[in-house]
């Protein structure tokens, strides 16, 4: 095969790829069937007394059970990924560890992080999520509602 040929071949198949996951396009998965367990999460001073005039971070830990309604992509393989909106004013660092059905992980607010990769065999995921919130005190100004969700890009069929 002569050397044009092999670029314009490496060229197709680099378009084709980069179009197909151009056309990934990421649905809200229902989590409604989620527990939070406990109550409100409350967050703490991680030091005792501010440092050079500055508040610190603040961070808490909770317990969620997840239950991801993934029924309409039975069947197919997928990416499921774990959001949090960029809050207002405020840096927010979410980290959480599972019981191995979801990935464990950590995110930014404003940020999205992979937390299952593969094929959809039941009609819910269901995993028990340890998230633990870390804020910047300096920015954090009232209480904040976390509005985390889930996302789905199943691959085409």
């Amino acid at each position: 095969m002569n050397r044009n040929l092999w670029g314009m071949l490496l060229l197709s198949v680099a378009l084709l790829t980069a179009a197909k996951g151009a056309g990934a396009q990421a649905i809200r998965v229902d989590d409604s069937q989620s527990q939070v367990l406990g109550s409100t999460l409350r967050l703490k001073w991680d030091q005792a007394a501010p440092r050079d005039g500055r508040a610190g971070t603040l961070s808490g830990s909770i317990t969620v059970l997840v239950r991801l309604d993934v029924r309409a992509w039975r069947g197919r393989n997928a990416r499921i990924y774990q959001t949090l909106p960029a809050q207002a004013g405020a840096d927010v660092l979410a980290h959480w560890t599972s019981q191995g059905v979801l990935l464990p992980g950590q995110m930014r607010s404003g940020e999205r992080a992979l937390v299952y990769a593969g094929p959809i065999t039941s009609d819910f995921l269901q995993d028990t999520f340890r998230l633990t919130i870390r804020a910047n005190g300096d920015t954090l100004e009232r209480a904040e509602r976390l509005d985390f969700g889930f996302e789905i890009e199943p691959e085409a069929m």
